[in-house]
């Protein structure tokens, strides 16, 4: 229209001008007519959509205008602009459920604005897919997925890949199954829609649920422990440590999921709940470890008790019992032993104890220190397993040197009871015995012997050889060391003719060294 305007003024004047004009063409040269808007298409995504369209040339476009009216052949007001010639437009502000009808006009630089394009037909409103009615977890790999959409559609394509590469177009329903693939975990589906007039959903809808075939229990464990908190590295403790039976005992039943509900079942309990909420002792709340802190009564005894565990997801799967791996004992302290210590050289102390008679004994801890209070935190020096065997030598040790020991007996739910310290001092050190060296010569051949050392701290022989007589450790040529105090020949393959010494030292324990007497082979 405003160009018939402009093309009619110059008319006019050009009619009513006084002055004749001989040259047939006009001064002025008139703007190109602005292209129309054509193949408006639409997308929908939730609560508004984005209308795009084409142009036959964009050079002189300025920016498009977007007419809008409630009737297809209503009045047209503008409702929007684009800030730029980007041929596309979100619109938003459109009442939900309503129709409207969209047109687009393009404005050239000389703010010139070309014929209204043809009407696309709008309706807005919420667009989703919804999966199982919104279920959190499904047992099933099949699963039922619905959609809102705002107007009637045509095609659907549903994939678990959000670029839909092994997805094709199918015909719409309200209501489709699909099968998700294999394995337990969140699932996400996606879905594009095609509508009915030709519009299409501009945003990839999705909704995800968790796929949850089975149930397990990974681990199933308990600690009893004195009733004082507990921290979170106590969690990670592998071992199984019982105390007395006024203690709190901690089960735990490591699921590796939420939401479900777990129990156990011992000895005079049928079925306790496990929490994973953060109450009853559970540390972590929803981390998929259930715990209970359970306190037994003070008459309570229970041996090798069985600890049965048991548990349903939230999706309604039932996993197979678990017994704990340990028994669970709750019973009375095992009865201490008496001690006594005696040197018995300068390196050894022999320890002898009373026996225990318990039915559930299981071993002697014996435990020693230089200090005079020995605790489990000195150094263990055995663990003896049979309740008759009632003496241990303790042996490697330093001569002329005091050392405690206490035994703990320990029964078999792991409680236990120390007796008193007792303490002996080895004896001050000598030097070992000396052995008495022989020698018989064959050609090249030199066969050593000697009498074997019979000491109590007996540590090694080493067997030099010189060319030279007075044979020392330090000047001689070491040909071999032996370990076993019964072992007491050698033999020396000599290289050449020369004259060679033979001298045996004998080690003890605390590396003290006495020399036999020098042989020698021609």
């Amino acid at each position: 229209m405003r160009y018939l305007i402009i093309l009619l003024s110059i008319l006019i004047l050009a009619a009513g001008c006084e002055r004749h004009i001989d040259s047939s063409e006009l001064s002025v040269s008139l703007p190109a007519r602005p292209p129309v808007p054509t193949g408006l298409k639409m997308f929908h995504n939730s609560g508004q959509v984005t209308l795009s369209w084409q142009v036959s040339d964009t050079t002189n476009i300025k920016y498009y205008k977007i007419y809008l009216s409630d009737s297809l052949h209503g009045v047209y007001a503008i409702w929007d602009s684009t800030a730029t010639a980007t041929s596309s437009k979100s619109i938003s502000g459109l009442t939900t459920g309503n129709l409207y009808y969209l047109k687009v006009s393009a404005v050239v630089t000389e703010n010139l604005e070309g014929t209204l394009s043809s009407a696309i037909r709008v309706q807005t409103g919420p667009i989703s897919l919804i999966i199982n009615n919104n279920d959190d977890y499904t047992r099933s790999q099949l699963v039922d997925i619905s959609f809102v959409i705002p107007v009637t559609a045509a095609l659907v394509q549903v994939s678990e890949n959000s670029d839909f590469v092994d997805a094709y177009w199918v015909n719409y329903s309200p209501t489709i199954s699909k099968t998700l693939s294999l394995g337990d975990g969140i699932k996400r589906l996606y879905a594009r829609i095609l509508f009915a007039d030709g519009s299409e959903s501009v945003d990839i809808i999705s909704d995800s649920i968790i796929l949850d075939t089975k149930a397990i229990i990974d681990t199933a464990y308990f600690h009893v422990m004195a009733q004082f908190p507990i921290d979170s590295t106590y969690l990670n403790h592998g071992a199984i440590e019982l105390s007395q039976s006024d203690d709190m005992i901690y089960f735990f039943m490591d699921c590796d999921e939420k939401d479900g509900r777990a129990t156990v079942s011992f000895q005079g309990i049928s079925s306790m709940e496990l929490f994973d909420d953060g109450t009853n002792g559970d540390l972590f709340p929803d981390d998929g470890i259930y715990t209970r802190s359970f306190s037994p009564p003070s008459n309570i005894e229970i041996i090798d008790g069985v600890v049965i565990g048991r548990f349903t997801d939230a999706a309604g799967n039932v996993a197979e019992e678990r017994a704990f791996p340990y028994p669970l004992n709750i019973s009375r302290a095992p009865s201490a032993v008496s001690l006594i210590a005696g040197a018995e050289s300068s390196s050894s102390i022999r320890l002898s104890w009373t026996q225990n008679h318990d039915n559930d004994f299981s071993a002697y801890h014996i435990y020693r220190d230089t200090l005079e209070e020995v605790t489990t935190g000195s150094k263990l020096v055995t663990t003896i397993s049979t309740s008759a065997t009632l003496t241990y030598i303790d042996s490697d040790l330093d001569e002329n040197t005091a050392y405690y020991y206490i035994i703990f007996v320990y029964d078999n739910t792991g409680l236990s009871a120390g007796s008193l310290v007792e303490s002996d001092t080895t004896f001050a050190n000598v030097a070992p015995t000396a052995v008495k060296l022989a020698l018989q010569v064959q050609d090249s051949l030199s066969s050593l012997s000697w009498t074997a050392n019979d000491d109590e701290d007996f540590g090694f022989y080493q067997i030099y050889r010189d060319t030279l007589p007075n044979i020392s450790e330090n000047g001689g040529r070491l040909l071999g060391i032996i370990n076993n105090s019964s072992s007491t020949t050698f033999s020396d393959i000599r290289p050449d003719s020369l004259t060679y010494y033979y001298r045996v030292f004998v080690y003890d324990k605390q590396g003290m060294s006495s020399g036999s007497n020098e042989v020698s082979a021609p």
